[in-house]
């Protein structure tokens, strides 16, 4: 039994829940052709049929994680959160994998059983088990590991449109407190130090899925785009795209 997104095709199903009210697109001006592409990516990943769509090919000796021969696009999924300083030690990892080694048992007879998502408590102290700085590291990391591999990806699937799909497993909001004792929102998807790391690549499009980023304050509950998608070679100059300075230093999560 995997856990929660081991596999990629756990993620592409997590987002195919969404709606397009969910979703956000950054590209050209609205309804410009680019966009209309970029929104059509979208469409594909919440249609009914989009395994049929999308062809799981994570396992293949010729990677990215999925193709999209209809549309001549291939998609490589990957993971980040805010939890650990290296990438290496993760503890809510480790405790999502001990949690499922203890189910594995109870649920083997469970024939209907596809995923069983568990959420683990670290108990660690709040900037130690969510931290700011850990976040950005783990999507820079991430993100420059996999651009290493943008010319074989090239290479296994010619004449295809690139797309960088990110599971964002990061869970509330973030928050920059300021000298008048007030708090900005932290928008991830304009963050300067997370849009440097792509908005020069040879990457097609980007897609931001932060399906837990929501918070709550003395005027209700509030969620954010689930899913963001970046039309990464026409949006540079255009004027879709805000860019947000954020002090790491004074940042702090919602979820204390």
């Amino acid at each position: 039994m995997p856990t929660n997104f081991d596999e990629e095709k756990n993620i592409l199903k997590f987002a195919n829940d969404l709606d397009t009210r969910q979703c956000m697109i950054l590209s050209d001006y609205e309804n410009s052709e680019n966009y209309i592409k970029t929104a059509d990516i979208i469409s594909t990943i919440l249609s009914n049929d989009y395994l049929k769509i999308w062809r799981d090919n994570s396992h293949s000796n010729l990677p990215p994680d999925f193709i999209n021969e209809k549309d001549s696009l291939m998609m490589e999924i990957m993971r980040v959160d805010d939890h650990s300083i290296d990438g290496k030690n993760n503890p809510l990892l480790k405790k999502e994998k001990d949690m499922h080694r203890e189910l594995r048992e109870i649920t083997k007879n469970m024939q209907n059983l596809e995923l069983v998502f568990c959420n683990p408590v670290t108990d660690l102290p709040t900037e130690e088990d969510h931290n700011y700085r850990n976040y950005y590291k783990s999507f820079q990391r991430t993100i420059r590991k996999h651009k290493s591999k943008i010319n074989k990806y090239r290479t296994n699937h010619p004449n295809k449109k690139l797309i960088f799909f990110i599971m964002d497993e990061t869970s509330g909001v973030y928050f920059e407190k300021t000298d008048d004792s007030m708090v900005r929102l932290h928008l991830p998807f304009y963050d300067e130090k997370f849009i440097k790391e792509f908005i020069d690549s040879d990457i097609d499009y980007l897609i931001h899925f932060c399906p837990f980023n929501y918070y709550q304050s003395i005027g209700g509950h509030y969620n954010l785009p689930k899913l963001i998608i970046f039309d990464i070679k026409h949006l540079k100059y255009g004027k879709m795209l805000k860019i947000e300075k954020y002090d790491e230093n004074r940042m702090i999560s919602s979820e204390r």
